[in-house]
């Protein structure tokens, strides 16, 4: 935790809040903006929460929701809800408030509150710091070291994911330390390189290797090593949680199976956003989409890897599905194309890469693919010398849909966007 006082500046703005009147959210809002007046910062928060888990689009609920967890101590989802505002509501006419509060939190290296200190892009108008009082259990100068820090496995959470080269990268903590993680349904756990270790100002595992780990984009193997280490996403949080480590990793580290498997998940790439549901939730995220006819696909689990049927020119073939997979809508072994009877004559050489590194593949095109109520001709595949399990149905494969993974059903739900 960290030790504080009230800024004038903050307190005014608090205390001009306090005075305006309630405005037509909905009740929940309503009943949270009551109990944050009278300073029940628990309650408030409670609600708040729930206020903006029903629309995920009102900034009013967003902000006061970070000004209730703010005072009431939980630093770390505060300052996570402070910096989502300014990244989703930038003109917001919270946004400059929301920025000073960033601005202006001293948190010390290694507590469990600056584990997800999200840094302010530009320094606050006013030079003054601003903090603020909080209102935790315990004595405010208190702190922990973060192996100490409570385990987090909230009902939902909300994943802000930027696309670069059709990846979802998502903004995790190692540590304590930030590093960009691809969100990728096709690893079975959490992956990361020994190089990116180091570049993290993390110690790298000095003992023998527990075994040697392949990957789709090359032939052969390299060492792996197994490590626990505090991991941090949004608002969950795991420490000592197992993390594979790798000789070298020539693409992001990656956060798989290991790491989502206990939450059904609804993707939206119109918007960048992965709303994560804890299995057995009140209310499960494959509630928010719409169900029609033919809209769903069931999937099988085989080991941590999700199966499901693709048809390649008519006929059902099982491919894992991958949202690590953006090089291609499918990535297939070659050991396929002849059970699919594919033909390769106009095919061009190609490259590829992921964790184990680059390797060679054939780009060539497929008369038609059928994923559910997704259906595309012509399209776009690769064949990778190296071997594969199954193929890989990837990202080009469904893009602009939006799709939940219903794990208690083994159902993907598609919808257009």
């Amino acid at each position: 935790m960290f030790r504080s006082q009230k800024s004038p500046a903050f307190l005014a703005a608090l205390v001009a809040f306090l005075f305006l009147p309630l405005a037509a959210h909905g009740s929940e809002y309503d009943d949270g903006i009551k109990a944050l007046k009278e300073r029940r910062f628990a309650e408030a928060t409670k609600l708040l929460q729930r206020a903006w888990w029903t629309t995920q689009s009102d900034p009013e609920a967003l902000y006061y929701l970070a000004v209730s967890e703010h005072y009431q101590g939980l630093t770390g989802n505060a300052l996570t809800h402070y910096q989502i505002l300014l990244k989703r509501y930038p003109n917001n006419q919270h946004a400059g408030a929301a920025l000073q509060a960033i601005s202006g939190i001293s948190l010390k290296p290694g507590t469990v509150d600056s584990q997800n200190y999200p840094k302010a892009k530009h320094p606050a108008a006013s030079s003054r710091a601003i903090t603020v009082q909080t209102y935790g259990t315990g004595a405010a100068s208190h702190s922990r070291s973060i192996s100490s820090a409570p385990y987090s496995l909230p009902e939902k959470a909300t994943l802000y994911f930027e696309h670069n080269d059709k990846q979802m990268r998502i903004d995790c903590f190692i540590n304590n330390r930030p590093v960009k993680m691809v969100f990728d349904t096709g690893a079975t756990g959490v992956v990361i390189g020994k190089n990116q270790l180091e570049e993290l100002g993390i110690k790298t595992p000095e003992e023998n290797p527990s075994g040697l780990s392949g990957g789709s984009a090359i032939d052969g193997d390299q060492p792996y090593w197994m490590i626990k280490a505090d991991l941090k996403v949004s608002t969950i949080f795991r420490p000592g949680f197992p993390i594979k480590v790798i000789s070298y990793n020539s693409g992001p580290p990656l956060l798989g199976q290991s790491f989502i498997q206990d939450f059904d998940y609804v993707i939206d790439t119109s918007t960048g956003v992965i709303r994560l549901t804890r299995k057995g939730a009140k209310n499960p995220a494959r509630a928010t989409l719409p169900h029609t006819q033919g809209s769903s696909i069931p999937f099988q689990w085989e080991g941590t890897k999700m199966v499901v049927n693709v048809e390649v020119n008519g006929r059902p073939y099982p491919m894992f599905f991958d949202t690590g997979n953006s090089a291609a809508a499918v990535t297939f072994a070659f050991s396929d194309l002849k059970k699919l009877n594919l033909n390769t004559d106009e095919s061009e050489g190609a490259l590829t890469g992921g964790v184990t590194g680059s390797g060679s593949a054939l780009r060539f095109k497929i008369k038609r693919l059928k994923l559910g109520p997704i259906e595309k001709f012509d399209v776009t595949v690769l064949a990778n010398y190296s071997a594969l399990e199954r193929p890989l149905v990837g990202q080009q494969m469904y893009e602009g849909y939006e799709y939940t993974i219903d794990n208690d059903a083994k159902l993907i739900r598609f919808v257009r966007r």
